[in-house]
């Protein structure tokens, strides 16, 4: 009997633990509204340095000059790949180290030197506008 009782718990732990497991990241992942002004717009241009192709967010890195001149390295978070692929016809291609490139984002609260293109983000790649996904689901040729 109490052999039957272990073996109920192991296997009521075991589904438990499973189940977290899988839970895990769907609610590790999180929105960015709060970290960037939603009602705001920055142009930022400069230099690719790294383009990460990854999930839950890709990213991008430029050197640019910020205002009193000095070379930073921005970041841009972007789309998961499948929506960028899927939306925007994008690949892990299109943003090559040394590109010159130019986007439009939504800007970080803290103004720290990130900004979000989730949505409607003019984007030039080498004086070249790209497709971009619009909120209501149409794509910017």
């Amino acid at each position: 009997m109490h052999s039957l009782r272990l073996l109920r718990r192991s296997s009521f732990t075991a589904f438990a633990l499973l189940l977290f497991g899988f839970t895990l990241p769907v609610v590790a992942h999180h929105g960015t509204a709060v970290s960037y002004e939603q009602s705001a717009w920055a142009t930022v241009k400069g230099t690719v340095t790294q383009f990460r192709w990854r999930n839950p967010h890709s990213a991008l890195f430029l050197d640019i000059t910020n205002e009193a001149g000095e070379p930073v390295n921005f970041a841009i978070e972007l789309p998961s790949p499948i929506l960028m692929s899927r939306s925007n016809g994008w690949t892990r291609e299109t943003f090559k180290v040394g590109d010159t490139v130019e986007f439009r984002v939504h800007p970080s609260r803290t103004a720290a030197p990130v900004g979000e293109c989730l949505f409607d983000c003019l984007v030039y790649v080498n004086g070249e506008l790209l497709p971009s996904r619009l909120p209501n689901g149409e794509t910017r040729q």
